[in-house]
């Protein structure tokens, strides 16, 4: 991502202002068409989604979020934290739990 000059890296918090399925089809479907966001959960606890969001700068995060996260339809809040640094990314998925099963 820092190769091609995206170093920001938002983890933005979203909360829907209602839970109706067609108003939740909206917002998921305004999500899935922002090629900046690129990754999205549902998520337990505070919030609906966690979403992945990915900008050259602060400025353009800014921008972005006052400019089109904020107007999304059915978006009640957002809150937004920063990537500080990687430890860890596209690990290996553990398969250990496979091999227990066939051995049954």
């Amino acid at each position: 991502r820092h190769k091609i000059g995206l170093g920001v890296l938002a983890f933005v918090r979203l909360d829907a202002a209602q839970i109706g399925a067609a108003s939740m089809r909206g917002l998921e479907q305004a999500i899935r068409a922002r090629p900046e966001i690129i990754s999205c959960h549902y998520i337990s606890g505070t919030g609906t989604f966690e979403l992945q969001v990915v900008a050259p700068d602060l400025e353009q995060f800014s921008r972005f979020s006052r400019e089109v996260l904020l107007h999304l339809p059915n978006v009640k809040d957002m809150h937004t934290s920063f990537s500080l640094g990687e430890v860890k990314a596209g690990g290996a998925l553990p398969l250990e739990h496979l091999a227990r099963r066939k051995g049954r």
